[in-house]
């Protein structure tokens, strides 16, 4: 319901035929999120020139106004951030006849809807700001200066990258097709999953951090074990020697490496994750 919710804005805010054609700034995505949440990122613009642009088919317009789509998933809600052709004086217009949204009191600027729960606002031409918790808060957390979420190394490489994920202590890790239990999520301290596009599909690396060499290792055979029971239930080659590459363990971090996705799988869940 919060992802619909989310995706559901996003496209709103876009329908629209103004561009803004100045320089934006991605360093707030550093600042989504707090302990527990997974930080979410899709460099838009790189997929819409890529084999699997037509994924992007179903957002209209808002696949071709937004360059960054970025997202914070906790339990207490979401909250994201759209870099893109976005101008504050287009998306406030809209927003002002949209029947949905009412302009908030006070500042910073922003507009509710209440029935969705959710409010919006331009912090500064480039960028539009959503979320389902305290807008004036998370505008202050996203766009301050000092400690952020997201260390330095981490967002360099997820905006180097196609896509990538962003976790410390997570309440989940999504990677498709496999569940990861709640008593391995406890375990985990930290992760990065990158997405870089393959020969016809698309590719997870990445690393996690387990709590322990043991935690590595049992979350490490796991993957492995509904990895291969999945290729099995497709009726695909099981091919041991390449899988075992794929997910390995070097003390208490787990790696991913190769972990290939084909783009109508990735299809099939667009509409269920968001």
């Amino acid at each position: 319901m919060i992802r619909n919710t989310a995706i559901a804005l996003l496209a709103v805010l876009l329908l629209s035929s103004c561009v803004y054609t100045g320089r934006y700034d991605t360093s707030s995505l550093q600042r989504l999120g707090s302990a527990g949440d997974v930080v979410v990122s899709l460099d838009a613009a790189r997929l819409r020139q890529s084999d699997a642009a037509y994924l992007l088919d179903g957002f209209g317009e808002a696949a071709e106004r937004v360059d960054r789509i970025s997202l914070a998933v906790g339990e207490d809600g979401i909250t994201g951030i759209a870099n893109g052709l976005l101008s504050s004086t287009e998306v406030g217009t809209l927003l002002i006849w949209d029947p949905s949204f009412r302009r908030a009191e006070g500042l910073p600027r922003h507009y509710v809807d209440k029935e969705r729960g959710i409010s919006a606002g331009v912090p500064e031409d480039g960028i539009v700001l959503f979320t389902t918790g305290d807008y004036a808060e998370m505008q202050r957390t996203a766009f301050r200066s000092g400690p952020a979420y997201m260390p330095d190394w981490a967002y360099e490489a997820i905006v180097a990258s196609l896509g990538g994920l962003y976790a410390q202590s997570p309440a989940s890790l999504p990677l498709p097709g496999l569940e990861i239990p709640d008593e391995m999520l406890s375990r985990i301290e930290e992760a990065i999953i990158l997405l870089s596009e393959g020969d016809g599909c698309f590719v997870l690396s990445g690393t996690v951090m387990m709590d322990s060499e043991q935690g590595a290792r049992t979350l490490c055979t796991l993957l492995r074990n509904m990895l291969v029971q999945e290729i099995r239930r497709s009726g695909e080659r099981l091919d041991v020697k390449a899988l075992s590459g794929i997910f390995t363990y070097e003390g208490s971090i787990m790696r991913i490496s190769g972990f290939e996705l084909d783009y109508d799988k990735v299809s099939e869940m667009l509409p269920k994750e968001f």
